[in-house]
């Protein structure tokens, strides 16, 4: 089956996790940008009130032919409870038929309207095999007992 291993990340921790997944299934790993570069200050302040109210915002071309691979497995933040806006724009493009993997990154680890995000997904016409949310904060922790125990 193929793999496709899509990416927003701001902080470099959706990124970090979103390596690691493409490795353990053989994956093709792409990272989605925005157009615009949005500041970290610019992200606390504005993206969760976008992301609350579902915002698209312009990505730069995805320059991968989705309809290629079987999987799709999308990695986001989450701002204010929500995934990114980016991971708005992202949904939108996915072609239909295909299995769709969504991996939410939080240090929290909460995420409202978990049902909403798993239907908005589905109406694209793919099929959400399977959800999850990933805190950040185990990973940092993690990380350390790894590089304590070399």
């Amino acid at each position: 089956m193929n793999t496709l291993v899509l990416f927003y990340s701001l902080t470099g921790r959706t990124h970090y996790e979103a390596k690691r997944i493409a490795q353990e299934c053989g994956g093709e790993l792409y990272e989605v940008r925005e157009q615009r570069r949005r500041s970290l200050l610019s992200a606390y302040l504005f993206g969760p009130r976008q992301a609350r109210k579902r915002t698209y915002v312009y990505v730069e071309p995805i320059a991968v032919r989705m309809e290629e691979y079987d999987r799709i497995i999308i990695l986001s933040p989450i701002w204010g409870g929500r995934p990114a806006p980016a991971f708005n724009t992202i949904v939108s493009e996915l072609p239909a038929g295909r299995e769709v993997e969504i991996v939410l990154t939080s240090d929290t680890g909460r995420v409202k309207d978990r049902e909403g995000i798993v239907a908005r997904t589905e109406r694209m016409g793919v099929t959400v095999t399977d959800f999850r949310v990933i805190k950040t904060e185990d990973l940092k922790k993690r990380d350390r007992r790894r590089r304590r125990a070399k």
